[in-house]
């Protein structure tokens, strides 16, 4: 009876990536709040075990004279993986000619909070906190 007793808690604790919370599926719209430099990002991911895939939009701002407006919208493939909690993101959209390319590590704090740094390449990192409805 006692091993019984011992057992059952086990597929609960064994729910939890971490052994603290639930481990969440990252499948589903995510975005962000404007960036530093006023742009958006917004993507849908898909997640399979550790894989994920997706999709999204990167708007970046200009200046006009002396107005920043929406400038040029980009589209996103988005590829990572995912081991609760901690999450790898690359985010790679075509610029005039080339491909350019952003890396996003971070770590699910809850099924509806994505927190981690953005790193645009070289020195230019930015905290960004990804959330979903």
């Amino acid at each position: 009876m006692r091993l019984l007793l011992l057992l059952v808690p086990l597929p609960a604790l064994l729910a939890c990536a971490n052994g603290i919370g639930p481990a969440s599926n990252l499948t589903g719209r995510w975005s962000a709040p404007p960036l530093g430099d006023n742009a958006t990002l917004v993507f849908n991911l898909a997640q399979r075990d550790g894989i994920i895939t997706g999709a999204g939009r990167y708007t970046v701002q200009v200046w006009v004279d002396t107005v920043q407006q929406a400038g040029p919208t980009y589209t996103v493939a988005v590829a990572g993986s995912y081991q609760a909690p901690a999450v790898t993101l690359r985010l790679q959209y075509q610029e005039g000619p080339g491909t350019a390319m952003m890396f996003y590590t971070g770590t699910l704090q809850d099924p509806q909070h994505l927190a981690g740094i953005l790193n645009r390449g070289g020195d230019d990192f930015e905290r960004v906190t990804f959330t979903r409805p």
